[in-house]
């Protein structure tokens, strides 16, 4: 089945499907981090717009997580331009995740200790272990999303 236009980690299982049952198992998966206990999905999104921006993904970029239902435009703004460090709409804990999102997307093994401290000060042990695995699933799906583009490119 030939790929069609821009991909994003929205339109990737139709891409995924033909492998079959692993697919649907990693986009079961996936969907699971948008209803995590400990991190709200308007923060989610706001780090997968985050990875989005550090990808240089347009289209990723356009799309909006129909889970964050409440999210508003101007921290999406904020975070598409990069000006939500020290901007004050953005609160102590969703901060505390864009900062771990950005060190994530550069190196995972060098992201600091007081870093990491932050996010478990704002979502305990337990938010940042649902952070790593949220950031991983997301992370995997831009990157994959942008391989089927330029696949189709």
């Amino acid at each position: 089945m030939p790929i069609m236009g821009t991909v994003t980690s929205f339109t990737l299982d139709r891409e995924l499907a033909p492998a079959g049952e692993i697919a649907g198992m990693y986009a079961d998966l996936s969907a699971k981090f948008w209803n995590l206990p400990h991190i709200p999905a308007d923060m989610v999104e706001l780090c997968r717009l985050d990875l989005a921006v550090m990808h240089k993904a347009p289209a990723e970029q356009a799309e909006r997580h129909p889970a964050a239902k409440t999210l508003s435009q101007a921290k999406i703004d904020a975070v598409l331009g990069e000006r939500w460090r020290g901007n004050d709409l953005f609160s102590p804990a969703e901060k505390s995740l864009l900062d771990f999102t950005e060190y994530y997307f550069m190196d995972p093994q060098s992201i600091p200790d007081e870093v990491a401290a932050a996010v478990v000060g704002q979502f305990g042990e337990s938010g940042l272990v649902c952070l790593v695995e949220a950031l991983g699933f997301i992370d995997s799906r831009i990157r994959l999303a942008l391989v089927y583009s330029t696949l189709s490119a």
